[in-house]
């Protein structure tokens, strides 16, 4: 069951990417961890990919600094743009970093 969940929210995602609205970007972080994050209509929410496991639709929410995208259990944070840009990927439910220092590959 768990992997026909994974296997229909990864199909969702790839649907969602493939729209003219989308734009998916590779990040590696600490550790060299890699996550896949797909912006969709102009960057107002994300889905996420990391572990194998997916995280979204993610909603942009109020942010004191960069810009924050949340569904109420997991959040993506980007902070800078170019070659200053970082993220972050964070379970809301246990409070732990999941991914952290994600730089996006160029």
């Amino acid at each position: 069951m768990r992997v026909w969940m994974v296997f229909v929210l990864l199909a969702s995602l790839v649907a969602l990417a493939q729209s003219t609205d989308s734009v998916q970007r590779t990040y590696r972080c600490a550790g060299g961890v890699q996550v896949r994050a797909v912006y969709h209509n102009q960057f107002d929410r994300v889905g996420v990919v990391f572990n194998h496991q997916t995280y979204g639709p993610l909603y942009q929410v109020e942010a004191a600094s960069g810009v924050k995208y949340s569904d109420g259990r997991a959040s993506w944070w980007v902070k800078g743009s170019g070659v200053a840009e970082e993220a972050f990927l964070l379970s809301e439910r246990t409070g732990k970093t999941l991914a952290q220092r994600c730089k996006p590959v160029r």
